[in-house]
């Protein structure tokens, strides 16, 4: 009985997505990052004229973030009934990433360095390098240095009509949100669900089975945290290109085989996953990359493999888990206004949350529980409107999200809403300065001591400035 009213109020809570997803539709278009990531332009206008591109000298970019943060909430301190050992931390929600440490600082988030071009004067080798040394769950994920990482290194061939071939570590065709260019978005933090359950963490080596609710649902922590979060990156071989339908349509189609492992330098498909994507987009005839003047329609999925080696008394023992991402979703930018909206789906392996298992109430070793059965689902979505009140140049926006973890469970399930509202000054190009208010929201519907942690979230106010060269 629980478990249909849960079904219920999500369903109502989806409603608007289903909607906007439908009425949108009379008019919608974004960038095609499958292109604009993957490849150089057959075209370029130097000086406002078209002309074929030739040029073979490489193009060195980046980009700076760095932002200050200060979270509202309450560091959730040991309740009265709990033993002496179990530390001082019990929830997450109230520290700011990637060190989940404190609740207000400065930090220099994203720095990084690239490198693309052609290799040959006919453009039908291009390649794109990138590298990052900020501080965020790349190079630092939950306070564990895990290095500096080369997180994009892809050569793309253009010989064959109709299907380009990428191949090498490079962003995996799905969510808009993980797609698109990380600094050309005003909005600091990730969605809910994008957090959670599409920024995957790698981990290999987990701790023995956990049931601490009594259900049937199978539950591990890492024991260690030595490599950096995916950064919606795989390492492989993808098929990809956009057609011209008719009028200012085309349509784009990408299909990828990784290895699954991430950002990462391993060449083992052991965990090898199928990565697919679809979209319609419609062209208004202004605007480049993320500021293209288009409405677009698309379709996603992700299924792959995790295997996890748990040691106990002394016996290491493999398993393999499904891990299954889908999403559908549409964008629109037209004469200053933007319109978004995107419903996921992860079935499978499901991340559950950090926790600290350090039993000094002083520390901190956060390390991550993952609920693992093939049964586990999640869903999640956003709905985003901005608009430009100057022109290019000042822009008010808000976002709503959801996540619903857990939802095949009764005790597990948490809620999860979130309230983003901002304005963004830009200089010149995405070299701005962004204001975000976040406004978070949880549940617990079928577990009160859950409840009791998660109020202790707060609201957090972000400013961040972006610098691109």
């Amino acid at each position: 009985m629980q478990w249909k009213t849960s079904v219920s109020k999500r369903s109502i809570l989806k409603f608007p997505l289903v909607a906007a997803l439908l009425i949108a539709g009379m008019k919608v278009n974004a960038a095609n990052w499958l292109m604009l990531q993957g490849t150089e332009p057959d075209m370029v206008a130097p000086k406002g004229v078209k002309v074929p591109n030739k040029s073979t000298v490489p193009k060195v970019w980046g980009f700076i973030q760095a932002n200050y943060k200060k979270d509202f909430g309450d560091v959730f301190v040991t309740p009265p009934d709990a033993t002496p050992n179990d530390g001082l931390n019990k929830t997450p929600f109230s520290y700011l990433n990637p060190n989940l440490e404190d609740q207000s600082g400065f930090n220099v988030f994203r720095a990084r360095l690239a490198l693309r071009g052609m290799a040959d004067g006919e453009n039908l080798v291009n390649y794109f390098f990138m590298a990052e040394f900020g501080n965020n769950a790349v190079n630092n994920l939950a306070g564990h240095d895990v290095a500096t990482y080369l997180t994009d290194a892809s050569i793309t061939l253009k010989h064959i009509p109709g299907a380009k071939v990428r191949v090498g570590m490079f962003k995996t065709p799905g969510s808009e949100e993980g797609l698109q260019a990380v600094f050309v978005s005003p909005y600091i933090e990730f969605t809910t669900m994008t957090k959670q359950q599409l920024l995957e963490r790698q981990v290999s080596h987990v701790g023995a089975m956990q049931n601490p609710l009594g259900e049937s649902i199978t539950q591990y922590t890492s024991t260690s945290v030595d490599k950096p979060i995916a950064a919606f990156r795989d390492t492989g071989i993808q098929l990809f290109d956009t057609f011209k339908l008719q009028d200012e349509w085309t349509m784009s189609y990408a299909y990828m085989y990784g290895n699954g492992t991430g950002v990462s330098h391993s060449s083992s498909n052991k965990q090898a996953t199928h990565y697919g994507y679809l979209a319609a987009e419609k062209s208004f005839g202004k605007g480049k990359g993320y500021y293209t003047e288009t409405m677009k329609f698309y379709v996603w999925g992700q299924d792959g493999k995790r295997t996890l080696y748990s040691t106990v008394n002394d016996v290491t023992t493999e398993m393999e888990f499904d891990r299954k991402r889908y999403g559908v979703g549409m964008t629109y930018y037209h004469n200053g206004l933007r319109f978004e909206a995107e419903y996921m789906k992860a079935k499978g392996m499901i991340f559950a949350g950090p926790t600290d298992i350090d039993h000094d109430p002083g520390t901190e070793n956060w390390q991550f529980q993952f609920a693992t059965g093939n049964e586990n689902e999640a869903d999640g979505g956003y709905v985003n409107l901005q608009y430009e009140i100057i022109p290019k140049k000042f822009e008010v926006f808000g976002r709503y999200d959801y996540c619903d973890r857990l939802t095949n469970t009764t005790k597990n399930e948490l809620q999860f809403r979130t309230t983003t509202l901002g304005a963004s000054y830009r200089y010149r190009g995405p070299t701005r300065i962004d204001l975000n208010y976040i406004i978070n929201e949880a549940e617990a519907p079928g577990f009160s001591k859950a409840q009791d942690v998660l109020d202790n979230m707060g609201n957090r106010i972000a400013v961040q400035i972006t610098v691109a060269f």
